[in-house]
């Protein structure tokens, strides 16, 4: 069973620092991210899950656009939440997405380096390694601050 939903702090991201030189590359949209990105964190999850012998999580699209959506709100806020600006919280998401509601983790850094914040934390580690959840949905914002990572997981319809 897992733990009882929570809602956790926001983060506020410490005040920037001195103004860097602008960088060339291109810009990427807050909304714009790489199919293979999702596969990577669903990949690293699937690795701790096997070792707790729960089964793979599977992609569902209307869980990875609704955790693309916490992503760009929390890009654009630039905070790290659980709960969106709107007030939404982690279930709600879901429900509109069409599923019963599962958990939501968010972190920083490179898909490997995300999963090991969420491992690292145990609570977050207690949801991702919940072998009733089978489905997810991954969001990845680019932004000041980031990237910004959401995980939706999901029992079901």
């Amino acid at each position: 069973m897992p733990p009882p939903y929570q809602e956790s702090p926001s983060w506020r991201l410490p005040a920037p620092g001195p103004v860097q030189p602008r960088d060339s590359t291109a810009h990427t949209r807050p909304d714009q991210v790489r199919d293979d990105t999702a596969a990577d964190i669903v990949d690293a999850v699937n690795r701790q899950r096997a070792r707790a012998d729960c089964g793979p999580l599977r992609l569902r699209t209307s869980l990875n656009r609704a955790a693309r959506r916490h992503s760009t709100d929390m890009a654009r806020e630039r905070r790290l939440t659980h709960t969106g600006s709107d007030g939404s919280s982690p279930a709600a998401r879901m429900r509109d997405a069409g599923y019963h509601p599962g958990y939501i983790a968010a972190g920083p850094g490179t898909p490997e380096s995300a999963v090991r914040t969420w491992i690292d934390s145990s609570e977050h580690r207690d949801i991702i390694l919940t072998c009733r959840y089978i489905h997810t949905g991954v969001g990845v914002a680019n932004g000041r601050g980031g990237p910004w990572w959401t995980l939706d997981l999901a029992a079901g319809y």
